[in-house]
């Protein structure tokens, strides 16, 4: 396992960078003794059409005057992907699915490029009817002629056997010509709407993760880096530039994950109460807890975009509310509006009269920030109340805090509808209530007594708030998964991510299997995100057993800062 200080000089330091819908931000870190690091630089600019661009202004900040071999590595978070999800800009994508006994999947419920291919499986992965080639390429055609970037291929119980998904798949692979994969090779579980849903989103954002990461890569050979680069996950781990291409969906939600981990990484050590998030941002807003210290996890599963999935993540919730929400009249008030369409007036003064101010152009009217051009935001509400600019700033300001003051009782309420678990352990009848609150993002320091009164709560700006996000990012540790395959009627078992295989008797069982893998990834660090064990009859009508347990090394901070 990569570890964050071990192995490195006193002169190498760690990149940190977020890019976001609004702001791409910076941070470099250096070790201040053992797990502890210090804030050196940071900076920020604004997340271009381009993203390269944003990458290159911020990195260029950071690294002018310095020697890129320093530089230990370099991570990265971005909810670029969600956010092209959400917004209906990412790539469409296609489904061949078989089921099985139960429950089928109700084409209408998955859209137009759904389609249901007869085959099925049994609960031991036994094929009971198998995909005819000729109907998997007559569906993958159709679904070509419809203009799909990618499909899916996914069986009822692919995991115990991918047989029918591979049918499937190489059928496809005959007439049509973009990526197609197997769901069963990107999430192991087997709950089957969560597994197609991860990879259809999986497939519907690799392109645009695949250009991000030839972005990010040259933007690297520009500086001269050398040092291994990572993608922040939903689950505040880190992964690698390869497994970022192939499992993008594992780093959908990673931008509230990177906040999260920026705040625990800020706070006391010793500090057990329940405590708030709130990160506001240019596009959304995002909410978490740290209860006892810790982040929370989502067991089964994070929802991304409407869907369960089977994607490992802190437990977050995000608005679509931040600086850059338009506040539009409504029955003679200002409200909210449900999406962005631009950065503030301030920073587009041109467009003053064409479209609403925003929440950003009225902290500039109230005095409680300078960004841009202060003018143009008191004209933009001028326009809308002539003599009474200041009156209606604060009528919008109001407005936003009502709005996430319901958002975050609804969200506290939801998590105490559920079991709740941490990064580390399981909270048995504990009861969330959050005492005080963190307000992290640009405008923190200023909205944090307003937010205090709009939600009865203390709170404060912690430092670094503006730049939590890629102080997590930079301070998150790399997680290692692995998978174990043991089969007793053949007596093996492997590991394949690590390179062990070995020879078993018929009486290994599960729980030796959750102890071997926990061993072979640090034990007291690991954590088992999946396990089963189903019975089959082998080879010569032998019985046996075939036993796959997932694992990974549990997330977590590398370092505190100091």
């Amino acid at each position: 396992m990569v570890r964050f200080w071990i192995g490195l000089t006193e002169r190498q330091m760690h990149l940190g960078v977020d890019v976001g819908g609004t702001h791409t931000d910076a941070v470099l870190l250096g070790p201040a003794g053992p797990g502890r690091a210090r804030l050196l630089a940071a900076a920020k600019a604004q997340t271009a059409e381009r993203v390269i661009e944003g990458l290159t202004e911020v990195l260029d900040r950071l690294l002018t005057g310095r020697d890129p071999a320093e530089i230990g590595r370099l991570t990265v978070s971005t909810t670029l992907g969600l956010n092209s999800v959400l917004t209906g800009t990412a790539d469409p994508v296609g489904a061949l699915v078989t089921g099985g006994p139960g429950l089928e999947l109700d084409p209408a419920d998955w859209g137009p490029h759904f389609r249901a291919l007869p085959g099925q499986q049994d609960h031991r992965g036994r094929v009971l009817v198998p995909v005819e080639p000729a109907q998997a390429r007559a569906a993958a055609a159709e679904l070509a002629e419809q203009k799909v970037a990618a499909l899916v291929t996914a069986s009822k119980f692919g995991p115990k056997n991918p047989e029918l998904e591979e049918v499937m798949r190489r059928a496809a692979e005959t007439v049509f010509e973009g990526p197609i994969m197997a769901a069963s090779r990107l999430f192991g579980g087997l709950n089957l709407p969560r597994r197609l849903a991860g990879a259809l989103l999986n497939a519907a954002v690799k392109r645009l993760y695949e250009a991000f990461i030839d972005d990010l890569s040259a933007v690297a050979r520009t500086f001269k880096l050398s040092c291994p680069i990572f993608f922040l996950k939903a689950d505040g781990g880190v992964m690698d530039l390869q497994a970022a291409r192939e499992r993008p969906a594992l780093a959908l939600a990673a931008g509230p994950a990177a906040s999260l981990l920026g705040l625990w990484a800020s706070l006391d050590e010793a500090d057990a109460e329940d405590v708030l998030m709130i990160d506001v941002g240019g596009t959304s807003t995002d909410l978490a807890i740290l209860s006892r210290g810790r982040p929370l996890l989502v067991p089964g599963g994070l929802t991304l975009a409407g869907r369960p999935t089977l994607v490992r993540g802190l437990l977050t919730h995000s608005l679509a509310l931040g600086g850059d929400t338009d506040l539009e009249p409504v029955d003679g008030s200002l409200r909210p509006a449900p999406r962005r369409r631009g950065p503030a007036l301030a920073w587009r003064p041109a467009e003053a009269g064409q479209r609403p101010p925003t929440l950003t152009d009225a902290l500039n009217v109230l005095g409680l920030c300078r960004l841009g051009e202060v003018e143009a935001s008191r004209r933009a509400f001028e326009l809308l109340r002539p003599g009474r600019a200041a009156e209606l700033a604060r009528e919008g300001l109001d407005a936003f805090l009502a709005r996430l003051a319901a958002a975050v009782e609804d969200f506290v309420a939801q998590v105490n509808s559920r079991p709740v678990y941490t990064v580390s352990e399981f909270l048995v009848d504990w009861r969330l209530a959050p005492r005080r609150a963190h307000l992290l993002g640009g405008p923190a320091e200023t909205l944090a007594p307003w937010a205090a009164e709009a939600l009865g709560l203390p709170v404060s700006a912690p430092a670094n708030a503006a730049a939590a996000n890629a102080l997590g990012a930079a301070l998150a540790r790399p997680t290692v998964e692995a998978e174990l395959y043991a089969d007793t009627a053949h007596g093996t078992l492997s590991v394949p991510t690590l390179g062990r295989r070995r020879t078993i008797d018929q009486r290994y069982g599960l729980e030796e299997a959750k102890k071997e893998l926990l061993d072979c990834l640090g034990g007291s660090t690991a954590q088992v995100t999946a396990a089963e064990c189903f019975a089959q009859i082998g080879d010569y009508g032998r019985s046996g057993r075939v036993i796959r347990v997932a694992a990974q090394s549990a997330p977590g901070l590398e370092a505190r800062l100091a």
